[in-house]
């Protein structure tokens, strides 16, 4: 193995070790989610909204994190916001009120914010053009295992030592990660005499004015006016929020309420779904290229059987084993952690290697704004449905949200329908 080969794997343990905590963080409520409403005296819409508090800031910060990585570059955006991360465990992990909770959680999702953009940037300029999809993936794919850490291994991790003082060791763990990127990362190969080899031209490298010199005004205008951009920004919005909020807040408790499984069953079948979402990230890059599958297609029929998915949630009736969870959050996560690269992808062809930052940095908030929005909502939900006197939710809360995640994804089908057809 060649320097440069082995300097690129370095590279992606270190930037996909940092964004493995970011990821963790997302699922992170849902295994608390008891311990939290008894921390801080919570219903189920507090408790959204303490969860949400990290997807709102996370969702702020990309614009302006894609612009940074576009002017200031992507090794300093992430070490930034990597210490900002970890200060929001800290506060997290302190905090004596709802207000305090609330945020650390929002600190930690504006310094997570600025890590997988910048990675995107760093990763165009040392893969070529036909690897992109495919490191984009596998850095999903570290982030999916990020997800499956927050489920059993966290679940085991709080239950022997609390989720303040894990949460604590979290925040430790990402500044030493933050270190360790500053002295190793570099934005181009040539920092380290090594020729170009990403997407960019020779003319880019050696003349590297035009990221810069864009006017800001000019850059949206591009990218506001492309409808195909909108397009992809909503089919990210419902699909990924919805994802993101069952697997996130919701899942365990579902699992505890309507099937009485312990906390440490629950987690363990909750790995399923960051577990599928790996298998599909690495897995649907290689059946286009390799295979020679239609794009296309593969993500519209991964987005209708995401849709038989809930719809088979939705008319249980209560009576069946718990069993059939399996395969159905394994497919689940496969489908949604299949398409989203697809999306990233999309939008990085739609615009110049100049505007990737910017571009991907402005669709990627719309998943994590629409989980911001999902969590309180669907906690409400949860609440006018009413407590049994177990405290538990019934099996008809669950529906009541289940009909929002069933709908979220026919919006999704019908948005990327329209981008996909003008493609062809």
């Amino acid at each position: 193995m060649t320097e440069l080969k082995k300097y690129r794997w370095l590279m992606l343990f270190i930037l996909g070790a940092i964004y493995f905590l970011a990821c963790l963080h997302r699922t992170a409520p849902t295994v608390i989610a008891r311990d939290l409403m008894q921390a801080f005296q919570a219903d189920a819409a507090l408790l959204g909204l303490i969860a949400s508090a990290y997807f709102f800031l996370y969702s702020a910060v990309q614009p302006p994190v894609g612009i940074l990585s576009d002017t200031i570059g992507p090794r300093k955006v992430v070490v930034i916001f990597t210490i900002i991360s970890a200060a929001g465990c800290i506060v997290f992990s302190t905090a004596s009120t709802v207000n305090g909770a609330v945020f650390g959680r929002a600190l930690i999702g504006a310094g997570v914010g600025g890590i997988f953009i910048p990675s995107l940037k760093i990763f165009s300029r040392w893969y070529h053009a036909d690897e992109f999809a495919g490191i984009t993936g596998i850095m999903l794919a570290i982030g999916s295992i990020g997800g499956i850490a927050a489920t059993l291994p966290l679940t085991y991790l709080v239950l022997f030592f609390g989720w303040r003082m894990s949460f604590a060791v979290i925040g430790v763990l990402a500044l030493l990660c933050a270190m360790i990127c500053w002295l190793i990362i570099k934005d181009r190969p040539e920092e380290k005499n090594w020729p170009s080899i990403g997407t960019e031209t020779l003319q880019e490298v050696t003349e590297d004015t035009s990221e810069i010199t864009m006017p800001l005004f000019e850059r949206l205008s591009i990218i506001f006016t492309n409808s195909r951009f909108w397009m992809v920004t909503i089919a990210s919005f419902f699909a990924g929020s919805t994802f993101l909020t069952f697997q996130g807040l919701w899942a365990v408790p579902y699992l505890t309420d309507v099937f009485l499984l312990s906390r440490a069953k629950a987690g363990g079948l909750l790995m399923l779904l960051p577990l599928g979402f790996s298998i599909g990230a690495v897995s649907f890059g290689p059946l286009t290229a390799k295979l020679g599958l239609n794009r296309n297609r593969l993500f519209l029929n991964s987005v209708i059987i995401c849709i038989l998915c809930w719809i088979i949630l939705l008319l249980f009736n209560g009576q069946e084993s718990y069993l059939f969870i399996i395969p159905l959050f394994l497919i689940m996560g496969i489908c949604v952690g299949g398409i989203l690269p697809i999306l990233m992808t999309t939008v990085k062809e739609l615009f110049p290697l100049e505007l990737t930052g910017t571009a991907v940095g402005l669709m990627n908030p719309a998943a994590f704004l629409g989980t911001a929005i999902f969590q309180p909502v669907t906690g409400f939900l949860l609440d006018r449905s009413g407590v049994l006197e177990s405290g538990a939710y019934p099996l008809a809360a669950y529906r009541s949200i289940f009909v929002v995640f069933l709908i979220s994804f026919i919006l999704t089908y019908l948005c990327s329908y329209l981008v996909f057809r003008k493609e062809e």
